[in-house]
């Protein structure tokens, strides 16, 4: 690349239509653009880039609307839109790009003009020309239009997904608020608006977005955009707010949106959700905790723990605490009840719990609401000062343990495999107690056989019972009977297996006679 201020070996020796208008009333009309991009670099390797061209205000003849692009390389393009002239060199190459021209205009007559050219020729020389430059050739034509007065529609604004109803103003950094919003218009499309959001004494602020083009992405920068962006879906707007900002609420009180044909449109009288807004200045709290911090949810029902807190400023007493956002672990940890208990001590708590199995749930976002409706919010999730709390399980340390094993009936038919053989394995306690079990029967020579596996009734301590059949066909013989037991956190520990990973049966191994058919008759 160049040197900032040097002259690029790269630049576009010719640039223009194949005709100086065209009538795009029908809806089908092309143009075509002609360009040559060259390169005094002996090292150039063929050209890659962009070419835009765009629609003029008639009086000003600023640009409107989103640009109509197509990229290009050393072949052509990706698409097909645009071909190379004959006589192509890594130095020199003509392109022409086959231009849909769009029916939609804002008046019966649409100027376009090319709006930038930017591309390499592959040996670091680059250029991204724009109106100065362009403006030596004859980069503009004309195009009768249907005229098209509308203007896009509103169809839904509400605060983005995964944005908070109450947003947290860092000290000299402002706050962020996001919206999304669903628009269509029918004929030129949907290009761009701005959302204004007012707060505390009238106070306003606005976000914009418009639609545009690269290389990587195509159309983009407004959520699901529709062909000709007639309609845009989950379009994000954010809006910045400045910093030190009193506390309060803000509410969008105007969205203004425009079509690809200049038609811009102010719909007033919004009543969408406010977003209250605040430093933790007027309500705050400390002393986050669980209590307990740990709590066994092996069992069922699952015990509750308390989280608490002690606030400070709240005016007629906390009406809310809200737990927001649980971390990683967002789905294994629930909230029982938003309404706070007021302890003697002056702290208030709300009940929590963890869902059944290992969990480790860190506290990243909490909404505290007073009865003047004052708010405070802390947790990373909301960028707001750290809560440091976790809620955790008891961890699984003690495995199921077995103290003996019988099996019924002790000797089978091995031509019998409709007789029900049931194994009771006595447990002692464990932590997580047993939900899975896997069967095995273990030949002389010690080479184990899969029964059946699966799922039991959670069980921490006495008998579990098991049923099997005999597999179909099993040799006559004498076979000890192995399992390996899952606990709810997935340990597992092994009985009568071979290999040394797995425990002796307790009381000697559990045998289980197959008979030779005849024998047994």
């Amino acid at each position: 690349m160049a040197a900032p201020g040097a002259a690029s070996a790269m630049s576009v020796s010719a640039l223009s239509f194949s005709a100086k208008s065209v009538d795009a009333t029908t809806g089908s009309a092309t143009i075509e653009l002609n360009w040559t991009m060259t390169s005094s670099n002996p090292n150039a390797t063929g050209f890659g880039g962009d070419i835009h061209i765009r629609r003029t205000n008639p009086k000003t003849g600023t640009y409107i609307g989103t640009e109509l692009a197509a990229g290009f390389d050393s072949q052509g393009s990706p698409f097909g839109d645009v071909t190379i002239e004959p006589g192509a060199t890594p130095a020199s190459t003509t392109y022409t790009w086959t231009v849909p021209v769009p029916q939609y205009g804002v008046g019966t007559k649409t100027t376009w003009a090319v709006s930038e050219i930017q591309g390499g020729d592959g040996a670091g020389d680059s250029i991204d020309w724009t109106a100065p430059q362009l403006s030596a050739f004859p980069r503009t034509f004309t195009a009768r239009t249907t005229a098209d007065q509308g203007y896009p529609s509103l169809d839904q604004i509400a605060l983005a997904q995964g944005m908070q109803a109450t947003v947290y103003e860092s000290s000299g950094q402002g706050a962020t608020l996001r919206y999304q919003l669903d628009s269509q218009e029918a004929k030129s499309g949907v290009y761009g608006g701005t959302v204004v959001v007012t707060g505390p004494g009238g106070r306003t602020a606005r976000g914009s977005f418009a639609i545009g083009w690269s290389w990587s992405e195509g159309y983009q920068g407004c959520g699901n955009i529709g062909w000709m962006q007639r309609q845009v879906l989950d379009c994000t707007v954010t809006v910045s707010l400045p910093a030190g900002l009193p506390e309060g609420d803000w509410k969008v009180t105007e969205a203004d949106l425009t079509s690809n044909a200049g038609v811009t449109h102010a719909y007033t009288g919004l009543s969408e959700a406010a977003v209250h807004v605040t430093s933790d200045s007027v309500l705050s709290a400390t002393g986050f905790a669980f209590t307990p911090s740990q709590i066994d949810s092996w069992h069922s029902p699952v015990p509750t723990a308390q989280f608490s807190l002690r606030p400070s400023g709240a005016v007629g007493g906390v009406s809310s605490v809200q737990l927001t956002n649980w971390g990683n672990n967002a789905n294994e940890c629930q909230q029982l009840s938003t309404v706070p208990t007021v302890q003697a001590d002056g702290t208030v708590t709300v009940p929590v719990r963890g869902l059944p199995g290992q969990f480790s749930c860190q506290l990243t976002g909490l909404i505290i609401t007073d009865g003047h409706g004052n708010q405070a919010v802390y947790g990373s999730s909301l960028g707001a000062p750290d809560i440091d709390a976790t809620l955790t399980n008891i961890p699984d340390d003690v495995l199921p343990t077995v103290d003996g094993v019988t099996v019924t009936p002790r000797t089978v038919a091995a031509n019998d495999t409709q007789t029900w053989i049931k194994l009771t394995i006595n447990l002692s306690a464990s932590t997580a107690g047993v939900n899975g079990i896997d069967l095995y029967l273990v030949d002389a020579s010690g080479h184990a056989d899969s029964i059946q596996f699966g799922g039991v009734p959670t069980t921490f301590s006495g008998p579990l019972d098991e049923y099997f059949t005999l597999p179909q066909g099993t040799a006559p013989g004498t076979y000890t009977i192995g399992f390996r037991l899952q606990d709810q956190g997935y340990k597992t520990v092994s009985y009568g297996l071979p290999g040394s990973g797995s425990q002796p049966m307790p009381g000697g191994p559990v045998a289980l006679t197959v008979t030779d058919p005849v024998t047994a008759r």
